[in-house]
């Protein structure tokens, strides 16, 4: 997938089909679009596209329209705590029906391996005390031997590390533009993991550990952050699992 063209097919839909509590969309766009292509890539790599993929947590619903129009996937179902119509209206237009959960408290609206495939993108660090009711669940509704891939900020990553020996807190911070209490629960990150933390997760919920990998995707790298991520790759930005029901 060229990025150029990616972003630009993106952009146009943001631009068709907006939905007016996402007024930092166009901007998260520009920020993530090397995430989009590589999550693209390993899902691409690691679950059948003419299999059923869930997408949970899939607002703003880029990277499942990339997958539609750019990997040939033809059978996705999105799944949202709260769908407006206007993110509805985007989704239909890719032919991708959208499933309402609450997927912390409430079960996932389908039978016991209804899915060959599950991504589960930047949604984990969002979440609240239900993260092994979800992580159930969703076991439940993977066939045996289906596969899901898992994407996550890294909370051991190198500017994190930085953080905490000047001081700081590596914690959403509560004050200014990111103001914790005063973001909803999409715009903020609760807690995030370590890599070691997401297997200990997935291994409690049934899931076998695939492969793990990890990305860097700062919009700054100094060179001390460049050095540090090629020796130690748990010092990246981002992880990625991929992890099979047996």
């Amino acid at each position: 997938m060229e990025l150029d063209t990616a972003r630009d097919f993106l952009a146009n839909v943001v631009k068709e089909f907006p939905f007016p509590e996402n007024e930092y969309e166009a901007g998260y766009l520009r920020k993530h679009m090397q995430r989009y292509r590589d999550s693209c890539d390993l899902i691409a790599a690691n679950c059948p596209s003419e299999g059923r993929l869930l997408s949970i947590g899939c607002e703003p619903g880029h990277i499942e329209i990339l997958l539609k129009e750019f990997f040939g996937f033809r059978q996705i179902t999105g799944l949202s705590y709260r769908a407006s119509e206007e993110f509805k209206l985007r989704m239909t237009r890719f032919d991708i029906p959208m499933l309402e959960c609450h997927v912390e408290n409430a079960p996932i609206p389908n039978e016991d391996g209804s899915f060959h495939s599950i991504v589960f993108l930047e949604v984990l660090e969002h979440m609240f005390t239900g993260v092994p009711h979800a992580l159930s669940e969703m076991h439940r509704v993977l066939r045996p031997g289906g596969t899901m891939v898992l994407s996550t900020p890294n909370l051991a990553q190198f500017r994190n590390r930085i953080k905490l020996l000047k001081g700081g807190s590596i914690n959403w911070p509560l004050d200014g533009a990111k103001d914790f209490f005063g973001k909803p629960v999409h715009l903020r990150h609760n807690r995030e993991y370590t890599n070691k933390e997401i297997c200990f997760l997935l291994h409690g919920a049934g899931f076998e550990i695939d492969k793990v990998r990890f990305g860097e995707y700062s919009p700054e790298r100094p060179r001390l952050m460049r050095i540090f991520n090629s020796l130690y790759p748990t010092f990246n930005s981002n992880i990625f699992v991929v992890a099979r029901r047996m």
